[in-house]
């Protein structure tokens, strides 16, 4: 490893989110290691991580900087963001290109994510489960899908002709369609291009960490 390449470390579990970093981590070549945080057994509340977050969420990653501290990041669209602008890769330096890469990335992060961890509160984890919370949380979730769905129908990536950031945001929630009483083959064009991106060999082994967890 050398100076122009520092080193990582993640603190996540087996989540959407945090396989949005493992997946952009692998597409960057970048060396990092891993510390699981079992948020069913909520450790994301134990003191070592609310001290690197305040806020108590997964992912969090640390980049190691020589004759200084570790750079703390939280959030996992700022962490993206933080590690396309560094490594100058999958977020386009084109002003047009640029745009509609943060426009598309936004989508994922504030429309799709928290409208399929809301669906999947309300129709599996929450010990009542009322129809109306339910048919709100999926009605989001189908408003999302269909406009995803229609933009895939135009270009093969989010952003348009390239894969990028906002492609890796919106995927691991995308490969979760139970979470949503959803079928992948009711969305061909996201179909497609979920399939497109399953087969890339960075994404299989970002999906893939940490290694061990599961999110029961």
């Amino acid at each position: 490893m050398s100076a122009l390449s520092p080193g990582y470390h993640l603190y996540g579990w087996a989540t959407p989110n945090t396989h949005r970093v493992t997946i952009l981590l692998e597409e960057l070549g970048l060396q990092y290691s891993v510390t699981g945080v079992n948020i069913r057994a909520r450790e994301q509340f134990v003191p070592h991580i609310l001290a690197l977050n305040p806020f108590g969420k997964i992912p969090i990653i640390l980049e190691q900087r020589a004759g200084a501290a570790p750079l703390v990041l939280f959030e996992s669209g700022a962490i993206l963001l933080h590690l396309a602008e560094a490594h100058g890769r999958f977020l386009p330096a084109g002003v047009s290109e640029r745009a509609a890469t943060l426009t598309w990335l936004m989508v994922a992060l504030t429309g799709l994510g928290p409208a399929m961890g809301q669906a999947h509160h309300w129709t599996d984890l929450a010990p009542e489960k009322p129809e109306a919370a339910k048919d709100y949380a999926l009605a989001s979730v189908a408003r999302v899908w269909s406009l995803l769905d229609l933009r895939l129908a135009e270009v093969p990536y989010l952003a348009g002709a390239d894969y990028s950031i906002a492609d890796i945001a919106a995927f691991p929630w995308i490969t979760r369609p139970g979470w949503a009483a959803r079928r992948l083959e009711d969305t061909p064009n996201i179909a497609r291009w979920h399939d497109r991106i399953a087969a890339r060999p960075a994404v299989q082994r970002g999906i893939a960490m940490p290694r061990g967890a599961v999110l029961a």
